[in-house]
């Protein structure tokens, strides 16, 4: 027999048929079914999708999070936010963050989309008129769905659009080819997406949200960093003893789209911390002046910021996305206001905006004791090299008080509510995840270097030629000799260095200086480290070494540091920079969204270790580091860590039943 119940459920909740929503605000597009042909068709047809994505949003952050190891529920949580964070059984629609019909609203209009746009016809010069468009809804559906993976581990896949409900007789769930996992991610996602991944983005300018102007482009989903994102995810694992192939492996391939896109689009990390030392905070570091956390309220493309869900100011222009603040402890309202004079004739002009405060008794999140802990933990390095042991990581401040109550601000950086929040993609992460890419596929130290110093190809050892001896003849017997004198990654070993460099170059670690540098300047590249401890770059041999922190969390994770650099060792050293990413991306992205596919992710590079690693990762939430005690024998780490080392199917959301 069929299995119909999910489908069944899924059309029943969503309206069969439905493409887009209605069309009195800013999000908005026709829901006929006519062919789309020209450049308006396509725009609100766009942004009809866009509007569709609005609803799938703020729960981006909230189930991204919750889940997670660096948010914990305070006394304030809601019953359902709090089953959700500690994994107790939740039953679709429960809240509103737990209806999976709002991401199959969002595939049906982009299947129902690219049945009827005309992606064949041409212009005068003989382009496809409508291929920008039909590439950025094939990138908006392959990420949704890799939402639905991320949340509730298998899920109805389809690529028709849905018009009515004879489909159901057709859609047989428990057949192979209906179902997408993180096993098939690849093989069914990529295909669509390969022949438009050298396809721009559209550009719509524009436009007004009630309160300001937003770049069109900023709410693009590029595809390459898409593409990338499902290697990552769907990658296959590998195990102690076996070959890592550095060119055509998943992860090599994750890599290679990573790096095109920060090639094309310019990588150089444009924020930085303007901290000081002797400071008002404990006298020892000055956070005020931090200008990292403006990144949260870009309006404008080409920098920082990648990807937004925006929101409107006010109803008429669409969504008010205020969930996520609310959850975190902050008090919104959305007010109109009509500008007109008595006698003018003149139409009046109306805006929006929204205010914002903070109300303790609101707070439903806050950040973890695990979090705080591993910002505590982080030395700042001052600018003439002097280590400020313990100091935290400057980043902290400026999302999260450090006195007084934890209220995480990033969707309101500095008090003011955020029209581009959440961020979906935004440059320091793709490093991150390139980095997460390249350690995988064999290059640890090349993934530390991200971290620490930023990757050019000025900053990597050579080989040089060294005169050995004259032979009789009068000929000289030289010999190429590994250099790492006078480099900034001098870390690299030898063996990591030849394998990507010989016989070919790896495509993925070709780095110029117009690449990843500001103007041509190499030494304004920084590491992403840097973002939070100032200078741990090349003047930093100290504390954030290549050496350092690969002991570190080789000792953490219960590795030998006997014999770590050797050639057989490499296995290890992987793990262990993959430790200091995942630290990383909770420092640099915490609260964004990531963090529960972080670990997912991760976990299944780890495989057959992925599980355990995974529950304790999670357990951890409360650990305040104590070393004068185990946290990991407290009642809280052991029932949570047993939920989930014991039954996999805990670690997602349930699919709704229907009868």
């Amino acid at each position: 027999m069929k299995n119909k119940s999910i489908i069944c459920a899924l059309l029943l909740a969503c309206g069969v048929g439905m493409s887009t929503t209605s069309c009195e605000d800013m999000l908005s597009a026709d829901s006929d079914r006519t062919i789309h042909t020209n450049a308006n068709d396509t725009l609100y047809g766009y942004w009809g999708i866009m509007k569709a994505v609005q609803n799938i949003a703020e729960r981006y952050v909230i189930l991204g999070e919750a889940r997670a190891d660096l948010v914990y529920p305070t006394s304030s949580v809601s019953d359902t936010i709090s089953n959700i964070a500690n994994f107790n059984p939740t039953k679709d629609g429960d809240c509103r963050f737990l209806e999976v019909k709002d991401y199959y609203t969002v595939i049906n209009g982009c299947n129902n989309y690219l049945a009827n746009v005309d992606s064949l016809k041409l212009n005068s010069n003989g382009v496809k008129v409508m291929q920008k468009e039909v590439a950025q809804v094939l990138a908006v559906r392959a990420w949704t769905y890799l939402q639905l993976v991320n949340n509730y581990g298998e899920v109805p896949y389809f690529t028709e659009p849905i018009t009515s409900l004879g489909f159901v007789d057709d859609f047989d769930f428990s057949k192979a080819e209906n179902k997408l996992n993180r096993e098939n991610l690849i093989e069914k996602l990529i295909p669509a997406l390969l022949p438009y991944k050298e396809t721009e983005l559209p550009n719509y300018g524009n436009y007004n949200n009630g309160a300001t102007d937003i770049a069109s482009q900023l709410t693009m989903f590029p595809i390459k960093v898409v593409m990338g994102d499902i290697y990552l995810t769907g990658a296959k694992s590998y195990e102690e003893g076996e070959a890592i192939d550095s060119i055509n492996s998943d992860y090599a391939k994750a890599a290679q789209y990573y790096y095109e896109y920060l090639k094309d689009n310019g990588g150089y990390l444009s924020y930085t911390l303007n901290c000081t030392t002797d400071g008002s905070n404990g006298g020892i570091v000055d956070y005020q002046g931090n200008s990292w956390i403006g990144m949260f309220s870009e309006k404008t493309s080409n920098a920082e910021t990648v990807t937004v869900v925006p929101s409107a100011a006010g109803k008429l222009y669409g969504n008010v996305l205020t969930g996520i603040s609310n959850v975190f402890g902050w008090v919104t309202t959305s007010r109109m206001d009509t500008d007109s004079e008595e006698g003018s004739e003149s139409e009046a002009t109306t805006s929006a905006s929204v205010s914002v405060y903070l109300d303790y008794k609101m707070r439903q999140l806050g950040p973890s004791q695990q979090y705080l802990s591993l910002c505590a933990a982080q030395d700042y390095v001052r600018n003439d090299g002097d280590v400020e042991k313990d100091a935290g990581d400057a980043r902290q401040a400026a999302i999260l008080p450090i006195s007084g109550v934890n209220y995480i601000t990033k969707s309101c950086p500095s008090g003011s509510f955020s029209y581009t929040y959440p961020v979906i993609y935004r440059k320091a992460l793709i490093w991150l995840r390139f980095a997460e890419a390249i350690n995988r596929a064999g290059f640890p130290s090349y993934a530390f270097a991200i971290l620490k110093d930023g990757l050019a190809s000025e900053h990597f050892p050579e080989y040089e030629l060294e005169r050995v001896d004259t032979l009789e003849d009068g000929t000289l017997d030289s010999v190429y000799v590994y250099s790492t004198f006078g480099k900034v990654c001098s870390y690299i070993p030898e063996a990591e260095f030849r394998k990507a460099n010989y016989p070919v170059q790896v495509p993925y670690l070709k780095f110029t200086s117009e690449f990843s540098s500001m103007n041509g300047q190499v030494s304004n590249l920084k590491g992403v480290h840097a973002r939070g401890c100032n200078n741990i770059g090349v003047n930093d041999t100290i504390y954030y070494t290549y050496k350092n922190m690969l002991f570190k969390k080789c000792v953490e994770s219960g590795i030998d540091t006997l014999g770590i650099f050797a050639d057989d060792s490499l296995f290890y050293r992987i793990e262990a920079i993959e430790n200091l990413i995942v630290d990383e991306l909770a420092l640099e992205t915490a609260w964004e969204g990531n963090r529960y596919p972080d670990l997912l992710r991760i976990s299944s590079h780890k495989g057959s270790r992925g599980m355990k690693w995974f529950a304790d990762k999670i357990a951890r939430r409360g650990d305040p580091r104590d070393p004068e005690s185990d946290y990991t024998q407290s009642a809280e780490y052991i029932d949570l860590y047993d939920k989930l080392v014991n039954d996999k199917s805990k670690w997602y959301l349930t699919l709704p039943a229907y009868k």
